[in-house]
């Protein structure tokens, strides 16, 4: 049986007081010139005391004969009015490092089990993802998903009340093209997701000699 599509019905002014997760805040700052200004902004409430991040963004890979392919979802946003193409992600919890949030929400979300692939650089830059409008920070957060792990054969997500997920792979050479057919399909391409597309691209339009 076919899901109904998910739709907005209507959007209203929200009260800080009545807001779970995000915030409006005004922010006072000096600039460069000594003037004081004022500044609107989101922010979530809810940051583990001990997290540089609000939240994680997990790049989870599969290697292949093929090639490597990535993970990816399909979920409805309210804001964006659209079934958004996404990587998974979710929220830091109080108590946890943002790699065991990220092999939990990989789990609940997907079904699948990876393993955190060591950063390269050291420490992962903290990434902002509008800071024009919100503090709102995230991880990056690269994951190894293993097919021969018993869990990987038949991944059984552990999704919440009110998650519709939909999971697929996309092979990472045609990353750039597939989030093109999405967007023409009627999709919304998340914004990193489609960074991390065009990053690919331009790696096979200007390569590294």
């Amino acid at each position: 049986m076919s899901r109904r599509m998910a739709k907005v019905i209507s959007t209203e002014l929200l009260e800080n007081k009545d807001a779970k997760w995000i915030n409006l805040v005004k922010i006072t700052y000096e600039d460069e010139n000594g003037q004081v200004r004022t500044w609107e902004a989101m922010k979530r409430p809810g940051r583990p005391k001990a997290s540089a991040v609000d939240a994680v963004q997990m790049i989870a890979v599969l290697q292949k004969p093929t090639g490597p392919e990535l993970l990816l979802e399909k979920q409805f946003r309210a804001p964006a009015g659209k079934i958004v193409v996404e990587f998974p992600a979710g929220l830091v919890d109080e108590g946890e490092t943002p790699e065991q949030a990220a092999l939990r929400e990989l789990r609940e979300e997907t079904g699948y089990v990876g393993e955190v692939v060591p950063d390269r650089g050291g420490s992962r830059p903290i990434l902002f993802s509008s800071p024009a409008s919100s503090s709102s920070s995230t991880f990056l957060i690269h994951l190894n998903i293993d097919p021969d792990k018993e869990e990987n054969q038949n991944p059984k997500p552990q999704l919440e009340d009110g998650e519709f997920i939909e999971c697929f792979w996309v092979p990472l050479s045609n990353l750039y093209a597939e989030c093109r057919k999405l967007e023409s399909q009627g999709f919304a391409i998340d914004g990193k997701v489609g960074v991390f597309a065009e990053g690919l691209e331009m790696s096979k339009i200007w390569p590294s000699r």
